[in-house]
Parts: structure tokens; sequence; C-alpha cells
């Protein structure tokens, strides 16, 4: 038999075999996720915390070189989302076989209300002339809002054992070490990131760990859960102590040499949070340390990024300088321009926003002219929901945030000193993103909602983990 025939034969049995295979990796998939919900959920995650967006920043790249764009151009769903979807089916039929586990939420009614301006969206923009469904249903609408309260919805209940949260945890570690020193080596010895948007696009000779501020996030996770370990556990061998400071140190350099403002703050939060966390005299110690060495660093670092240091621009222009002019702070031009633009189109329904698919008029501001014609996403978090949603998502939203601070606030004393660790590491993370949320683009971007729903969850995992200890 030729080799040609043997091909042929094995594509003519090709579609049998997968016919077969198919079903069977698919019963696989459900007993095996039946059974340790946390195997999956883990394998989902190793993706978010190593992917990132890498098409920003990067010069002549290919329409579909970001990885959470896959699939989109066949099934409109990425297929990091479709993985997402099968999760929560997993995650269902793992719940109905099994034990049923308590978990403390206290997001449902939160969760329900935006389920459903979800729904009312598609059931009104169906009937709507102007919208078409793919806005109603997609990436630049609520769409990951959707994904957010998925993702926090399997990881909650992938916790049935107090090992599980330690093993979802130990990936965490694993992805952020090993993904912080390919970091490392890439910026001493390959010239940083290549999705570099102020060397390719703002021209600042300026050299960077990771543009995603999502990596900024894995390793402020993997930085508070090394530094609370360090001090919280007295027994650590001098091996360990080691180890977690050179985490902490490998950390602490992919964050600043991020140079993303937005990831700076979100650090100096996450260290404030960590110092009111310690016993007083700790806690002194951090702080001063901080104001008097860690903010001065900082300000060095915006200064020497922004590439105005040696001008004679105002202080404040050389620290802000896309949006500062004449020593004062503009919020209608600059990089405010796009905000202001959706202000004035939000004004029309404040309430209620203009829908998922509502877009904001643009075109009057010649400075947003590099949108090309594209005004259905800002760079401001709470905007976007409040032009899709109005008032009323954003009301939502900031009862979600409520909620979990309240929930830390109830809880964190009932818990061990590395269960509550991890509350407050899950906390230090929603921080961490706050500057983003505030003047980034997180809802648009899958893998900041994916994140940003793992530390939501965090608190909620740490604190069933404490449960199922003391029953």
């Amino acid at each position: 038999m030729t080799m040609s025939e043997v091909i042929a034969a094995l594509l003519s049995v090709l579609p049998l075999l997968l016919a077969i295979l198919v079903p069977l990796m698919g019963i696989i998939w459900v007993v095996v996720g039946s059974r340790a919900t946390w195997v999956w959920v883990c394998l989902y995650f190793a993706f978010i915390f190593y992917f990132p967006n890498a098409s920003w920043g990067i010069v002549n790249k290919a329409a579909d070189a970001n990885f959470y764009n896959k699939a989109t151009g066949t099934f409109f769903f990425s297929a990091i989302n479709l993985l997402l979807f099968g999760l929560v089916v997993q995650t269902m039929l793992s719940r109905a076989w099994s034990r049923k586990i308590e978990i403390q939420n206290n997001l449902r009614t939160p969760a329900l209300m935006f389920w459903l301006i979800l729904l009312g969206n598609v059931l009104i923009g169906g009937l709507a002339s102007e919208a078409r469904w793919f806005e109603i249903i997609g990436y630049a609408g609520l769409l990951n809002i959707a994904n957010f309260m998925l993702a926090f919805y399997i990881l909650v209940s992938c916790i049935r054992s107090p090992q599980d949260l330690d093993k979802v945890i130990n990936v965490l570690l694993f992805c952020a070490i090993t993904r912080g020193l390919w970091g490392l080596v890439r910026f001493i010895a390959l010239g940083g990131d290549p999705a570099n948007f102020y060397a390719n696009y703002e021209k600042l000779d300026v050299k960077l760990t990771f543009f995603d501020i999502n990596d900024g996030l894995v390793a402020t996770l993997a930085l508070f859960i090394a530094a609370w370990r360090l001090a919280t556990e007295k027994s650590l061998s001098v091996a360990m102590r080691l180890a977690y400071w050179s985490i902490v140190g490998l950390e602490l350099f992919i964050i600043v040499f991020s140079y993303r403002r937005t990831a700076w703050g979100g650090l100096a939060l996450a260290v404030i949070l960590f110092a009111f966390c310690q016993p007083r005299r700790m806690r002194i110690s951090l702080l001063l340390g901080f104001f008097a060495v860690g903010l001065p660093a900082l300000g060095y670092k915006m200064l020497q990024r922004s590439a105005l240091g040696a001008s004679n621009a105002s202080l404040l222009e050389r620290l802000f300088p896309d949006i500062a002019g004449g020593g004062q702070l503009s919020f209608t031009t600059g990089r405010f321009a796009e905000l202001y633009a959706a202000y004035l189109s939000f004004k029309e329904s404040p309430w209620i926003g203009l829908g998922t698919w509502g877009r904001y008029d643009g075109s009057r501001f010649s400075e947003l002219a590099w949108h090309n014609g594209d005004f259905g996403w800002m760079h401001s978090g709470v905007m976007h929901i409040a032009l899709k949603s109005g008032l009323l998502g954003v009301a939502i939203s900031i009862a979600a945030f409520v909620g979990l601070l309240r929930h830390v606030r109830l809880f964190q004393g009932e818990l061990s000193p590395a269960q509550r660790g991890l509350m407050m590491a899950g906390l230090a993370g929603v921080l961490f993103m706050l500057p983003n949320w505030l003047i980034g683009t997180p809802v648009i971007e899958y893998r900041t909602m994916q994140l940003m729903a793992f530390s939501f969850a965090l608190p909620y995992m740490a604190h069933t983990a404490s449960t199922l200890k003391k029953a």
C-alpha cells in the first residue's frame, strides 16, 4: 500500500473517529469536572494568566494576532469565550451531581439586576431598527460584564475543599513567576516587550517589561501573597524566605518597569492595603517607607517616562503630559476628549443609557480621528457602563464593589492568617485595577474582565475554603 493510499484511508475514517472521540472527550471532561472542578478552572485561567492582549502597541500587527480574538470570525464568540461557556455548563452539572457546598455570596442581587439589564438590551435591541445583533451582544457592549459574572460563578463553585483553593493559588503563583522571569529576561537581553505603545507610537525612548496592564495585576496578586507569607509565617526556612523575597523583588520589577501609570497607581493602593492589614508597628514602618521612598521613586519614573524632565514645562505637565496644558488640567481636550464627547451623548439618556449598541458622537472632535469612526468605547470603564446602561448600571457596579468590601469586613476576622491573606490579595487585585477602571478600557477587554472576576472571587473562595475547613 502506497503512502497516498494510506492517507486516503485515514481521511476516509477521520469523520467516524471524530464522531466517536468528540462525544467521548466531552463525557470525560464532564466526569472529571464533576469530581474535581478546579482542574478545568485552573487550566482555563492558566491561559488567562499567560496570554496577553499582545496586539496593542505592536507595529504592523496582523488583524487576528490577538489570542482573545481567535475563532471570532467563525463562531462570533472567541474560542476562549466558548471554553468559558463550556465551563459554566460543566459547573452547573457538577453542582447538580455532587454534594452541595454552601457558598457565602452577597452579590446575587447586583448580578440578577445586571442580567436583567442585559436581557432587556437583547429584547429592546432586537426591536430597534438602528441596532444590529452583533453590536447588541458584542464585546464593545456589555458582553464582558456577562463573562465576568460567569467567571465569578465557576470560580466560587470550584472550591470543594480547602486544598482546592491551594491548588488554584499554586497555579497562579507558578504562572506569575514563570511569566515574570520571561519578562525579566526579555527586558534585560531582548529589548523588552515588543508591544510597546510608548516607543512604537509615542516615540518615547523607553523599554518595558509588559505593556498589558493585566500582567501587572497577576504580578500584584503574586507579590501580595508572597509578602503576606513573609509577614505572617514565622516558621519559614531560610530557603523559603529567600524564595518569597525573590518573588517580591521580581514582581515589583515587572510592575514598576511596565511604565504604566495605572499600574503604579494600583500598586500604591495594594501596598497601602497590605500595610493596614499588618500589626501597628509594622504598619507604620511600611507606610513610612512607602511615602519616603516608594512614592518619590514612582514620581521619578513618571518624570522619566514622560521624556519631558529637561523641558521648561510645569511639574504637572511633566507628570501628566497628555492631560495637562498651560499649567492646568483639561477635561475637555487631550486624553479626556473622548470622555467629554461620550458625556455629551450620555446626557441624552442618563438613567438607562443608550443601550449596548449605543455610540457617542466623537466626530465633532478632530483629535479623536484616531478612533477611525468607532465610537462605541472609550478610556473609562465607568463611562463605558454609563453610556451603555446609564446611571442604573453604574449604581449596580458600585453596589457590587461595596458588597465585596462589606463581605471582607464582616468575615476577615474568622479566617486563618493564610486564608485571610488570600482574601486580602483578592481585594488588593480589585484596588490595583481601580485606576484602570477609571481611565482605561477594561469592559471591552476579555482578559481584563476575567482577571477582575478572579480578584473579585478570591475573597469569597477564601471564605468558602475556611468554612469547609471548620466543617
